[in-house]
């Protein structure tokens, strides 16, 4: 075993940490429930009355169950479940433990796939590798097939349970530990629980593991208990520890139970308590020490995690107006399945790119907001005129690409800053717009379509009419400055007045001497379902034209810029699918007019990579006055915006933890 093998794996594991946003643990992320239970030690016999089990005892205990990697239920999976002994007494194995706690580890899969440190360090490696892509570790099983090919089968079929509740499946520890002072001594743990779980149909829907342990648990229904059973060899040496690939031949004895009396835990404050607990192999007394090279690298491994959670924020969740919790309340399973798979789609991208998934290259720089707001526009919490707040204004390719030549789109993102911190912080306010009064899709779905489509595909989706060309077409630009176009936000917000009227906003930012529309493609342009196009093969300029001209534009000259807003009144019966939320549709500018907000003067480019890369951007970032719509289904209107809010932080933890420099 190498330092080598346990600083890669700590370094990869703590990446898959962040990339989870807000950010848990790397591993066993999505925790069905956290509940109260009672450890019942027996009378235990030798030679197992060792530790924690010398003497008959009834001990609290907590209980974590969770997917191993896995946010939809239904797709099969490891699971956890993780018990935390309180109020123990001995000698602990570990200097840095805990006092009094005891924790038990286990998976409902009796086996684990890797042997020694080095293999960790190659299977994590090829993790992080091909996971976001949708692919299996094909490095490590190249390994394992020169190694120890008969592993290919254990780790094939590690993660491939299905379970119809947490509370009726079997779990094991699948790695050794020590079994009191004799180092020939070891063994493996096992909770089976008894009949008569209260369990439903596997696969019902998203959460149906969180379900099924409320159903389970509900007031009137019977406690559940486990049997807790210990696995005892008397002739563990290396090769035995060093192998938990293989099941042992000894019946597991039942040493305690584990009682879960009826209780509610699906709860806000639970289930954040049951975030910031701590579990480790290593939390043991030193009867029931981790042994073998898999725990010396969870030693290292877990505690670093662990810091890195605790002190560090959840990336991009400052000053968000709605919590995840708030986002994710009353979508159906189709849409969460959706976010998952979008989710995992920009992280994917993130690490590709090496930065931003799309809009990865642009300029940036630093200014004010002087707000000039329309005295017809309705008094707010936040557009009051006279006021002036910091800004950072990004401009951006939308399609990712790094030849500022390509035929693409453009883009400008404002954040405002409360005036107190300067241009530090999150801001208190992000305006996300593109070239183009609208998008050329109704829906996140027909979005995540779009998305996932070849090129041929997406000409075929034109076709369908599921994108639309015309407003596809109106989003290009022949692209000459960043100063020519007019961005407009495409989704519509919920906006609040002083009074606490509701209506919808749209925003668009126009060149401060208020010119025309520039660029718009020729008439015969077509677009044919691609959202950017290589540049033209005589195109004489250099690759990052764009954003050179606008740096020396901004040193040199004066760059400003007009936000302005466009208030619609709230319709009669609006709901998530009501026109007035449709992405597709600009609004009459006739009925609905422009009216200016603020002059934002850009006058310092910001040429620091590092400062770039921290650039955070969210539609749902916000004062009281504005929220996002919400949908509950990927179908509607306003599933949009709803699930950008919730796949943007993601994504943008995926890019802090990328490698450094970043691309922008």
């Amino acid at each position: 075993m190498t330092d080598t093998s346990i600083q890669t794996v700590t370094a990869i594991q703590i990446g898959m940490m962040r990339a989870t946003q807000p950010q848990l643990r790397g591993q066993h992320f999505k925790m069905h429930g956290c509940v109260e239970a009672i450890f019942e030690v027996d009378e235990v016999a030798p030679p197992l009355n060792v530790g924690l089990f010398a003497a008959p005892g009834r001990y609290k205990a907590l209980v974590r169950f969770s997917n191993g990697r896995e946010k939809d239920d239904r797709t099969p999976d490891i699971h956890g479940m993780a018990i935390k002994v309180l109020g123990v007494a001995g000698d602990k194995a570990h200097p840095d433990a805990p006092e009094g706690e005891q924790d038990f580890i286990l998976a409902d899969n009796p086996v684990f796939f890797i042997r020694t440190a080095e293999d960790y360090a190659i299977f994590m490696q090829s993790l992080a590798k091909n996971a976001p892509r949708g692919q299996p570790p094909v490095e490590f099983i190249e390994h394992l097939s020169k190694t120890h090919p008969e592993d290919i089968a254990v780790l094939q079929g590690f993660n491939k349970q299905v379970q119809t509740s947490p509370l009726s499946a079997d779990y094991w520890s699948q790695v050794p530990y020590g079994f009191g002072p004799d180092p020939a001594h070891a063994c493996r743990y096992r909770a089976t629980p008894r009949a008569g779980v209260a369990t439903g149909p596997a696969g019902a829907g998203h959460d149906y593991l969180r379900d099924a342990m409320v159903a389970g648990l509900a007031e009137g229904a019977a406690p559940v208990v486990f049997d807790f059973g210990v696995q005892l060899r008397s002739d563990a040496d290396a090769a035995v520890i060093d192998n938990p690939t293989v099941e042992w031949a000894p019946d597991y004895v039942p040493v305690a139970t584990v009682t879960i009396p009826p209780q509610v835990f699906d709860t806000h404050e639970r289930h954040a308590f049951g975030e910031a607990l701590r579990y480790s192999p290593w939390h043991a007394l030193s009867d029931h020490r981790p042994v073998g090279q898999v725990n010396e690298i969870r030693k290292v491994v877990y505690p670093a995690s662990q810091t890195e959670r605790a002190q560090i924020a959840p990336l991009g969740q400052d000053n968000l107006r709605l919590t995840e919790e708030e986002l994710r309340e009353g979508i159906d399973d189709e849409f969460k399945a959706l976010i998952d798979k979008l989710a995992r789609t920009f992280g994917f991208l993130s690490n590709t790119k090496r930065g931003r998934g799309t809009h990865t290259w642009g300029v940036a720089g630093r200014g004010t907001a002087r707000f000039i707001t329309d005295p017809d526009f309705p008094a707010n919490d936040f557009f009051t005129f006279g006021k002036v707040l910091p800004v950072i204004l990004r401009h951006s390719s939308p399609g990712a690409r790094e030849d500022d030549r390509a035929r693409d789109g453009m883009a400008a993102s404002v954040k405002f800053f409360s005036g107190e911190t300067g241009h530090d912080g999150p801001g208190v306010l992000d305006i996300l717009m593109n070239a183009g009064r609208q998008l050329f899709v109704r829906s996140i779905q027909d979005f995540s379509t779009f998305v996932h489509a070849s090129p041929d595909e997406r000409k075929e989706l034109v076709r369908q009419g599921l994108m639309m060309e015309p407003e596809l077409i109106e989003a290009y630009r022949i692209r000459g400055s960043f100063l020519d176009s007019r961005y407009h936000s495409w989704q519509c917000f919920e906006f609040f007045d002083s009074a606490g009227t509701r209506s919808y906003i749209r925003f668009r930012l126009i060149p401060g001497d208020r010119g025309p529309e520039r660029g718009l493609p020729e008439p015969g342009f077509r677009a044919e379902g691609a959202p950017s196009m290589d540049p033209v093969p005589d195109d004489p300029r250099a690759p990052d034209f764009l954003r050179q001209e606008w740096i020396y534009q901004v040193k040199h000259s004066e760059v400003r810029y007009i936000l302005q807003g466009q208030i619609h009144p709230q319709p009669e019966n609006v709901h998530p699918d009501h026109e007035v939320l449709n992405p597709a549709r600009a609004w009459n500018e006739i009925h609905y007019p422009w009216r200016d907000l603020c002059e934002i003067r850009i006058d310092e480019p910001i040429l620091d990579n590092e400062a770039v890369s921290a650039l955070d951007m969210t539609p749902n970032r916000s004062p009281a006055c504005i929220r996002i719509p919400l949908a509950t289904s990927p179908t509607q209107y306003a599933s949009l915006g709803h699930a950008r809010a919730l796949v943007y932080p993601g994504a943008r933890a995926v890019r802090a933890a990328a490698e450094k420099p970043q691309n922008n």
